[in-house]
Formats: structure tokens, C-alpha cells, sequence
């Protein structure tokens, strides 16, 4: 896995997600599918030092797949917010370089 091509496609897509519920829209089904096929990859490729918290960023991109299906705006939109919260987080205590 080249590391770095795979951040910022996860970057790239998850600002889309952002810029979607900032908009009052809920995210595609397709891109919020695509983002978790993205997120698993990158968890089965984590470093120990930070696999859990790559687990917990897994499963709240699985909570948000499951809101986007219900049509529910509102969850998905705190489950994006959770998401940046958890990527903050991350980067700012294990620093990655790649």
C-alpha cells in the first residue's frame, strides 16, 4: 500500500463528505461506501502504536454508511463532525510519515 496515495484519496474523499453536510445534504451512498472501503484498508494496515484508534475511526465510518442508508442528515452530519474530531486526534498524537 503506498501510504501516501491512500491518505489523501481518504483526505480528498472525506472533505467531499465534509462539504456535502456543511451544504445541508446528505452524502452519497457511493462516496460514503467508498470511504469505508478506504478506512478498512487503512486498518488493516495500521501501525500497532495507533490500530485502535483506527479501529474506533472504522466503526464510526460503519455508523455513518448505516445513517446515510436510512436517509437520516441529521446523524450523518454529527457522525462527520465525530469523524474530524477522530482524525484531529489521530494525527495530532501519532504523527505518520507517508
Amino acid at each position: 500500500m503506498n501510504f501516501a496515495a491512500h491518505k489523501n484519496q481518504m483526505r480528498e474523499l472525506f472533505a467531499s463528505l465534509q462539504q456535502t453536510a456543511e451544504s445541508g445534504e446528505l452524502p452519497t451512498l457511493n462516496d460514503v461506501t467508498a470511504f469505508l472501503h478506504l478506512s478498512e484498508k487503512m486498518t488493516m494496515h495500521a501501525d500497532d502504536s495507533w490500530h485502535s484508534e483506527a479501529e474506533d475511526f472504522l466503526h464510526l465510518t460503519r455508523q455513518l454508511l448505516m445513517v446515510v442508508k436510512k436517509r437520516n442528515i441529521q446523524e450523518a452530519v454529527l457522525l462527520i463532525d465525530a469523524l474530524h474530531d477522530a482524525q484531529t486526534f489521530c494525527h495530532k498524537t501519532f504523527r505518520v510519515e507517508g
